[in-house]
């Protein structure tokens, strides 16, 4: 089953399921009409679609009904400073695991478009919370912190996590307790300083254990970002789950279309998934800093790469902007 928001009651989530379905039926005939009527299909629909749950879809910034994910956090509209031009963009941080290759490159050019946000990327393959010996991500993301500075964050981790665990461990309530105070260490790196955060959980996975072991991850990142009007927590698992809760390959996105949004081994993101994380994000983000009301076309600003960070092959990477700096984190891959 899906992580249900916690506020939801009983008849909502009815509700909900029933609003997915119909979303989820018309995105699908729309977008396989515009392949038939552009003279051929993008894609093979092999996947079944199921129907059953899942939560409300909403209308892009781009004007496209795509699947969202819920929020959870005393506010899920974090204000920013009133005024962004391109001499004093928003300072955006994007930093994870490899689905941070993904979203980055994409929530980077984004944003970045605008020409008044500079996204910053520090993507580091196969780490996590609980492998501090590989990347520590407290000390990795001080050191980002303090030499980017960013005024939001981005942060989204556990699928190594929850990939490692051995069954039932996220139903312990002192292994629960462990990785709750790990949220709350890395929440006191990247928060605080008047930092908006948005927590990214990690997706649904092709194989079904993997899945549960991810939704208690989730659950945890859920129960902490609860705790602070300052996090926004943004379920990745509910957006690329089909409308009964199991995995999906194909889904619609962003621009009216239907695509591939998952990658061959059932757990990393295409670049079609990477742009629908990243509208999902940004359909948070921009009501907050009023991005696109105040764009300047033209003034577009390159995604800058912490050094180390790397980011998925395909995804949409754009020239990134060279930058350096003396790494006192691991960096090992």
């Amino acid at each position: 089953m899906p992580p249900d928001d916690d506020t939801t009651t009983t008849g909502s989530r009815r509700e909900h399921r029933a609003r997915r379905r119909r979303i989820w039926r018309r995105s699908l005939i729309a977008g396989v009409a515009v392949a038939v009527l552009a003279g051929g299909t993008a894609f093979a629909l092999t996947d079944p679609l199921r129907s059953d749950s899942g939560d409300p879809a909403s209308r892009s910034s781009s004007g496209t009904s795509v699947p969202t994910s819920g929020t959870s956090g005393t506010a899920s509209v974090q204000a920013c400073r009133a005024t962004l031009n391109p001499t004093d963009p928003l300072r955006l941080w994007i930093g994870g695991d490899s689905l941070a290759g993904s979203l980055g490159p994409s929530l980077g050019q984004r944003t970045g478009s605008t020409g008044v946000v500079q996204p910053v990327l520090d993507s580091r393959v196969s780490s996590g919370l609980l492998s501090p010996d590989f990347v520590n991500w407290p000390q990795q993301g001080a050191d980002d912190m303090s030499l980017y500075n960013p005024e939001v964050t981005v942060f989204i981790v556990g699928a190594n996590d929850a990939k490692n665990l051995p069954d039932g461990a996220t139903r312990d309530p002192g292994w629960r307790a462990q990785y709750s105070a790990l949220v709350e260490e890395m929440l006191t790196v990247i928060g605080g300083n008047g930092r908006a955060v948005y927590w990214v959980g990690a997706p649904v996975m092709a194989d079904a254990t993997y899945s549960e072991r991810v939704q208690g991850v989730n659950d945890v990142f859920r129960e902490v970002a609860a705790k602070h009007s300052d996090v926004t927590y943004v379920d990745a698992y509910t957006l690329f789950s089909a409308p009964d809760g199991t995995y999906a390959s194909i889904l619609p996105v962003p621009g009216g279309k239907v695509a591939r949004v998952r990658g061959a081994d059932g757990i990393h993101l295409t670049p079609e998934g990477g742009d629908l994380l990243a509208e999902t994000v940004f359909e948070r983000l921009d009501p907050a800093c009023r991005i696109t009301e105040q764009a300047v076309p033209g003034a577009v600003k390159a995604t800058i790469e912490a050094p180390g960070s790397s980011s998925v092959p395909g995804s949409r990477r754009g020239a990134p902007t060279a930058t350096t700096r003396s790494t006192t984190g691991n960096s090992r891959r």
